[in-house]
């Protein structure tokens, strides 16, 4: 991952960072930077931006602390290690697909906040100065289309292409899944911006970054956080002998015979508003805190 993507930017054909028929389809900045994280609470989404030529890594807090609902809390561990999935193989089925084991400093926007940002010591992305996400709201309306995009349950999807200039080489991509969403609603907590969004979310797309429009104004908005679950009454499995499949009638009850009939259950349903945390305070955070390698460009100059 120090990673071989620089060199095989020009040679992708599939993706365009220019507009096409979705109004929130994926830039491949965005694709390029999203990656599989994993911690020892599981795996999630991750995704890299650059903040006055600084590589930072943002994420769901809960990845580190395990605690999925109820207040975030303050991170107070200043260094965590992390395991991230290399996007880009080699060979017939991109087996050399690797993990990198990394270990950043944490910069913790707020403790009402699920979001964290990782810095790496050094620069894990050979990336352009402009080949990076913007962020930020400004644009985003309510009942607008959005996308998000992350690794549910711990997987992704792979696609094969050609470097134009080794076309005897077989590379693979590791691209993070792309679901649709719509923003439904805009909360104030605690002065904190929560976006509500009408999508259905699953495990492993914490963490991943919510956009808006696309091409060179493309935005990240937000920051996955998880769904907003509903009870829901199930029907327990019916028993032998209760579903009748001929035409003889159900038997009169007996006296003191047991009733056969189990009790309904109650299950918590995803109820397809997802809750993302607006990034904002993220930026803000970076900006008062700004560690980390700075670009080359940058240093040149």
């Amino acid at each position: 991952m120090r990673v071989k993507a620089l060199l095989f930017l020009s040679t992708i054909i599939f993706f365009s960072c220019h507009s096409l028929s979705q109004s929130a389809q994926p830039t491949t900045q965005a694709l390029f930077r999203t990656f599989m994280i994993e911690s020892n609470f599981g795996r999630g989404t991750t995704f890299s931006i650059d903040v006055d030529n600084r590589e930072y890594w943002v994420t769901a807090k809960h990845i580190f602390t395990g605690i999925k609902t109820g207040p975030a809390g303050v991170f107070t561990t200043r260094n965590v290690q992390a395991n991230i999935l290399s996007n880009i193989g080699e060979g017939d089925e991109g087996h050399d697909l690797h993990w990198m084991n990394e270990t950043f400093t944490v910069i913790d926007p707020g403790k009402d906040i699920d979001i964290l940002v990782l810095v790496p010591d050094h620069l894990l992305l050979g990336y352009g100065r402009g080949f990076t996400l913007k962020t930020g709201a400004i644009g985003a309306s309510v009942g607008g289309d959005c996308e998000f995009m992350g690794f549910p349950y711990g997987g992704g999807w792979k696609a094969q292409w050609t470097d134009s200039k080794a076309p005897e080489t077989k590379n693979w991509m590791w691209f993070p899944y792309i679901k649709h969403c719509t923003i439904s609603a805009r909360l104030q907590e605690k002065g904190l911006g929560i976006w509500v969004l009408d999508g259905i979310n699953n495990e492993g797309f914490s963490g991943g970054p919510v956009i808006f429009t696309t091409g060179p104004d493309q935005k990240v908005f937000a920051v996955i956080s998880g769904f907003h679950t509903e009870p829901l009454e199930v029907l327990p499995a019916q028993l032998p002998g209760q579903k009748h499949t001929s035409s003889i009638p159900a038997s009169p009850k007996l006296p003191g015979k047991k009733s056969n009939e189990q009790e309904k259950e109650i299950v918590n349903a995803n109820s397809g508003f997802i809750l993302a945390f607006d990034i904002d305070p993220a930026i803000k955070a970076i900006q008062e805190s700004p560690i980390g390698s700075l670009r080359p460009e940058a240093i040149s100059k």
